[in-house]
């Protein structure tokens, strides 16, 4: 392996006639990787007063999102800004950022970001923030899971129009909703440069790191390029969890989902690029387990087609989904699986799943980490614990109203977890977990005062 010293980003590029951005990176000038950023759509015109400075500018922040990608694989002491001036402020901002998005690649790795994260800025090209108009148009990302699905469907059910957007690359199962949902999607595509999974498939350092932070900063170009004020996310309570603790940085897989990094980056945005658009989380205010039950009454029709198993979304496949679009062996699946299954019948968990993971031993491990009886949080888009204490509790008490047997799990669960709590326990536990501000129309009133400030 190949050692370096700086991380450059260089410069990057917009064709107004293609809508495409180029993004250019090395390592030492040595290595260099080119980024592809696709931004146009066939049944959208771009806005009428266009202004390039305000573009570039949000495409300059974007490009340093973009960085982190290439950067992990070579973390260097030195990051060097080329294309654009960066204040003291500026740098506080990103320094923050990618030692709590990187939190789970630097615990993986074993690597203290006590010496990383060091911005050097050397271009004294400044942009400045220019106020714009916009339109009352509604942006909406979707992923495919159970949290986007019900935040169309709530925008719905408020008679609130919005146009869903994808990033990356559409799929099966992505199309497949939007023919259930009647909405046709933006799509922006992204092109990676092939020589960063070279150096990956030659030993470089990888692993996740939370996506919706490069979305983000697309999002807002998309929302200025085609004239969108409101961005709407389908993040929730559950994302604020962290999973371990490691040289005094609180590691949260799902970092970029969550209220801190909402925060952050609205103060940024509104200092740097505009205080026009307003991203924020339909669903910040409900636990995971809130919206499942939400989910399974309501929106059935999605039962056969949507997925929140992220297996189906890697860059480079390494688990194989045979029977359906659940691989039902990983912790995201055991988890939504918990959350999902007091709420259905058991001919809607087979259209789901298509078996009872109570059932299967193999996963023992996974519910114990899920339950935290062993190990830490998983690294996944999963729970606080109280949501699979609670879903397992109800769907257990089920089951004896049933007379019904108690498959293996659950019997863990009600041996060694269950013990622990009495009723008034679950009572207070069952009211955290589905407190709601109003009925089940749910928020909006035009997102309620941007969904009570956060």
């Amino acid at each position: 392996m190949e050692k370096f010293d700086r991380f450059y980003f260089e410069w990057f590029e917009f064709d107004r006639l293609t809508l495409k951005a180029k993004f250019f990176y090395s390592f030492d000038k040595k290595v260099d990787f080119e980024e592809e950023i696709d931004f146009s759509c066939d049944f959208l015109n771009i806005r009428k007063d266009f202004d390039e400075n305000i573009f570039e500018n949000m495409l300059f922040s974007l490009s340093l999102a973009v960085w982190v990608s290439y950067y992990k694989a070579y973390p260097t002491k030195e990051l060097i800004v080329e294309s654009w001036f960066l204040s003291d402020d500026d740098k506080l901002f990103w320094q923050k950022f990618y030692r709590n998005w990187l939190g789970e690649f630097l615990y993986t790795n074993n690597l203290n970001p006590e010496w990383l994260f060091n911005f050097v800025s050397n271009s004294e090209k400044i942009y400045k923030k220019i106020d714009f108009q916009t339109s009352e148009k509604s942006l909406l990302p979707l992923w495919w899971g159970k949290d986007s699905i019900v935040s169309a469907e709530i925008l719905r059910k408020n008679s609130l129009e919005f146009t869903p957007i994808i990033f990356w690359k559409s799929d099966q199962i992505k199309e497949n909703c939007l023919k259930v949902m009647w909405e046709k999607a933006i799509l922006i595509k992204r092109y990676m440069s092939q020589t960063l999974f070279n150096m990956l498939d030659n030993g470089y350092y990888n692993w996740h790191v939370p996506i919706t932070w490069i979305i983000s900063f697309v999002l807002f170009a998309t929302a200025y390029l085609y004239d969108y004020k409101y961005i709407i996310l389908s993040n929730e309570k559950s994302a604020n969890t962290w999973n371990t603790n490691i040289w005094d940085l609180e590691v949260n897989h799902q970092y970029s989902k969550s209220l801190e990094f909402e925060q952050d980056l609205a103060n940024y945005v509104t200092k740097n690029l505009t205080s026009t658009i307003k991203y924020f989380s339909l669903l910040r205010w409900m636990y995971e387990i809130k919206i499942a039950e939400i989910f399974s009454k309501i929106w059935k029709k999605y039962f056969w087609f949507f997925s929140s198993c992220n297996n189906n979304f890697r860059i480079k496949k390494k688990v194989s989904i045979k029977s359906w679009i659940w691989c039902n062996s990983c912790p995201k699946c055991a988890f939504v699986y918990s959350i999902l299954r007091p709420f259905i019948t058991d001919k809607e968990n087979l259209a789901i799943f298509w078996k009872e993971l109570y059932e299967d031993k193999n996963l023992e491990q996974i519910f114990r980490e899920l339950l935290w009886i062993s190990w830490i949080k998983p690294f996944e888009c999963v729970w606080e614990e109280e949501e699979m204490i609670y879903a397992m509790d109800l769907h257990l008490k089920n089951l004896k109203n049933k007379m019904e047997n108690i498959p293996f799990i659950l019997q863990i669960f009600e041996k060694e977890v269950k013990n622990k709590y009495d009723n008034a326990n679950f009572e207070d536990i069952k009211e955290k977990l589905f407190k709601i501000y109003n009925d089940e129309t749910l928020i909006p009133e035009k997102f309620s005062k941007i969904i009570t400030n956060n």
